[in-house]
């Protein structure tokens, strides 16, 4: 028998003479009886947890559980509050506003896991209903990035976001203003309203907010998915994503 569950019975036993042997307790409830009872042991006896990797084991994954419920928490407060950034007319998307679930992805043009997880997106963005997808610009890797995402919001507002995104995230060529521009060119958009949105105050100022979005749903890197109320960070296969979008789509389901 493992110790852990030889200190469990031990334990139990203790609890249930405990119980019959305190019938003038405060305590109201069985249940109260034996929290306390388990606090009050584990207080003289902190070694079992200490000695018994199960139980430690135990304790780590429930201390893991609690602090992803409240990062997940935090997140969906964050949501709500900036609902609006995410159907602003500056903000690249596909799929419905009334979608089930939302995933939105934080990248950058010169992020090398975000160009390896672009096709991966690609797939599952072809093969979910009912999925809306928001992309997010947080360019952290310098001038070029920022002017590549400056770029790509100025092309959304020609309505060729999805041809330059695509384009980029698929080019071998060097990031820099003369690639910007080619691939502006090749994909069709007007390079002087392009330059013009580029330098538009208003585009600045939604890059800002983005960033500042990231930050208060606690991305430090790119990429990064925010499906729900969970975050995964890393290079992300379609499999992986179909996972978590499933999971929080299961949630979201009415119960019987």
């Amino acid at each position: 028998m493992p110790k852990a569950l030889q200190n469990l019975l031990v334990l139990a036993m203790g609890l249930i003479g405990a119980a019959c042997e305190n019938t003038d307790s405060d305590l109201t409830s069985s249940e109260a009886i034996d929290r306390e009872s388990v606090r009050e042991y584990l207080l003289v006896h902190p070694e079992i947890v200490l000695d018994d990797p199960e139980i430690s084991d135990a304790i780590g994954r429930a201390r893991l559980s609690r602090e992803q419920d409240r990062a997940a928490a935090a997140r969906r407060t964050v949501l709500e509050t900036q609902a609006g950034l995410l159907t602003s007319s500056l903000t690249p998307s596909s799929g419905d506003v009334g979608s089930t679930v939302t995933l939105i992805e934080f990248f950058d043009y010169q992020c090398l896991p975000c160009i390896a997880s672009a096709p991966d997106l690609n797939q599952v963005r072809e093969t979910t209903e009912d999925l809306r997808i928001v992309y997010g610009q947080l360019p952290i890797y310098g001038s070029h990035s920022i002017m590549a995402a400056r770029a790509a919001i100025a092309a959304h507002l020609q309505g060729r976001f999805d041809a330059f995104h695509d384009a980029l995230m698929n080019s071998n060529t060097r990031l820099d203003m003369d690639s910007i521009h080619a691939t502006a060119a090749e994909v069709g958009l007007d390079l002087e309203k392009l330059r013009d949105d580029m330098r538009d105050p208003v585009v600045l100022e939604y890059l800002e907010e983005v960033r500042l979005f990231a930050e208060a749903l606690g991305v430090t890197g790119t990429p990064a998915f925010i499906i729900g109320d969970a975050a995964l960070s890393g290079g992300i296969s379609a499999d992986e994503l179909t996972s978590e979008i499933a999971r929080q789509r299961a949630r979201s389901d009415p119960v019987p």
